[in-house]
């Protein structure tokens, strides 16, 4: 059937939609939620069906999504024939049987995933059945090339290639910004591709806009900025690397399931996508951490196999989740952090840099480039030299930003509030969801000057009227919102 394009502008965030008259939908024989093939020049998308009453029966409304896919103009003539229920469909269902799929069922839904075929439902369904049933490790490597091999591979000659990734579930903790300059300042590679934050003040990416473009849209600038620096600090979400994490993350967040599968998948597709060799897994294990300590141990060795069935070497270690890293959450005030720290200035937090330096020294060992035992005193060399700070300068001017920027010169929140002790004692908890929560309150990480500065950890001696933390926002009402969250729900308790 021939019908003529009217364009909403409108964005559905997910699955490709269109708009149908009932009256032509009723000849298409399609109700709503069916889906349609919709093709113009030579090209086609599968778009799920949306009934509008008030559409003129010859037209065909279409959102930005497969406006842009297919490059359609108002007015234009498009073709429109009924699509057949994907097979995807039948495997998702099988999984939720609790039956084994086959690398052909998980490659179809992958595929269907990153070509917008399958509607959020759908695959929160998918995700559904990875929470309740589990995936067999063979499936979990299925997954994991699926969502590798349906985007972009980086590709290098040289060897090693060093990564490092952290679960998430504290706040601040930057250290892949200091552990790629360290690495590379000691002549390995590291081309690292983070995310940005989804309930955290900060992400990698989010920290690392602060001094440098992160969004870039061809592996070939990736390549030219790692050719130039050794590393790199990007935003995986810009890159058509491992395309169908973005769209399952989304629901996971939605749904708040963090199922083991699509854990390992995720991060060990970026891993692979990245062309890692050798890889270190950070986990956080606390009371406000993602992970208990059993589940850190059925993680520790699922990373591991998955490692050995991809090729990578990889190493898990389990490190401190109870509180906050560093002092700075938000981007601006994190991004602070990081230069002093790398400066040796006092100001930089020592907790951050203590992490950052053993798990540096780690992967040092782990690559081959020294000797056990010897990893960390290299990496404290290194960071202390100055030779990891002229490493971060060189990363960051590839990434067109400016190498001579000082801490004191990047922006924070005008408008300001400090906490402060209602009694003297010892800070007994920091409640690093509670502290996130305000830091977001206040605008992090979309506001980049907005966040949370810490004065004190945890066992601090504290007096009456002492300043626990100040909050940054960058308007009034937001940092009325994050006032009045840390008066109800104080993040510190003193006793």
């Amino acid at each position: 059937m021939k019908l003529k394009t009217k364009v909403f502008d409108i964005e559905s965030g997910g699955a490709l939609i269109v708009l149908l008259n009932e009256k032509i939908a009723k000849e298409l024989d399609v109700t709503s939620g069916d889906r349609v093939r919709v093709m113009a020049e030579g090209k086609y998308v599968v778009a799920v069906v949306d009934i509008a009453k008030k559409l003129k029966n010859k037209d065909i409304g279409v959102y930005d999504e497969v406006r842009e896919t297919l490059n359609l103009n108002p007015g234009q003539i498009v073709t429109v024939e009924p699509e057949e229920i994907p097979e995807s469909i039948g495997s998702i269902k099988k999984k939720l049987d609790n039956k084994e799929i086959n690398v052909d069922e998980i490659y179809n839904i992958v595929n269907d995933i990153v070509d917008n075929i399958l509607t959020q439902p759908e695959i929160a369904y998918f995700v559904a059945a990875a929470y309740t049933h589990g995936f067999s490790m063979k499936e979990t490597e299925h997954l994991t090339k699926a969502m590798a091999e349906t985007g972009d591979i980086l590709k290098w000659k040289k060897k090693p290639i060093v990564g490092k990734h952290c679960i998430g579930g504290v706040a601040g903790n930057r250290t892949t910004m200091l552990i790629v300059p360290i690495i590379t300042a000691a002549g390995l590679m590291m081309p690292k591709t983070s995310s940005r934050s989804i309930t955290s003040p900060s992400g990698t990416a989010d920290t690392m806009e602060v001094l440098a473009d992160v969004s870039f849209e061809s592996t070939k600038e990736i390549k030219d900025i790692v050719k130039k620096a050794g590393g790199c600090m990007v935003w995986g979400g810009a890159l058509k690397l491992a395309p169908a994490d973005d769209a399952i993350v989304k629901v996971e967040h939605s749904l708040e399931l963090d199922p083991t599968p699509m854990l390992l998948a995720s991060i060990t597709s970026k891993k692979y996508v990245e062309g890692d060799t050798h890889v270190l897994i950070d986990i956080p294990v606390g009371r406000f951490a993602k992970c208990s300590a059993k589940r850190f141990k059925q993680l520790k060795k699922k990373f591991e196999n998955l490692g050995k069935r991809l090729g990578i070497k990889v190493k898990v270690i389990k490190t401190e989740g109870e509180e906050p890293i560093g002092n700075g959450l938000g981007p601006a005030l994190e991004a602070k952090d990081i230069l002093w720290v790398l400066q040796g200035h006092e100001k930089g937090p020592k907790d951050l840099e203590e992490k950052a330096l053993t798990m540096a020294g780690i992967l040092l060992e782990l690559s081959g480039k020294v000797k056990k035992g010897q990893g960390k005193k290299k990496a404290k060399k290194l960071l202390e030299s100055g030779k990891a700070l002229e490493k971060m300068k060189e990363i960051i001017k590839a990434q067109g930003g400016n190498p001579n920027i000082k801490p004191e010169n990047i922006k924070v929140g005008k408008y300001t509030y400090n906490f402060k002790a209602n009694k003297s004692g010892k800070i007994k908890i920091l409640n690093d969801d509670r502290i996130s929560r305000i830091a977001r309150f206040a605008g992090a990480p979309k506001s980049k000057g907005a966040g949370v500065y810490l004065y004190v950890h945890k066992d601090a001696k504290v007096k009456k009227g002492d300043k626990l933390f100040t909050i940054y926002a960058e308007s009034d009402w937001k940092l009325s919102n994050a006032k009045k969250f840390s008066k109800k729900w104080s993040p510190v308790e003193i006793k």
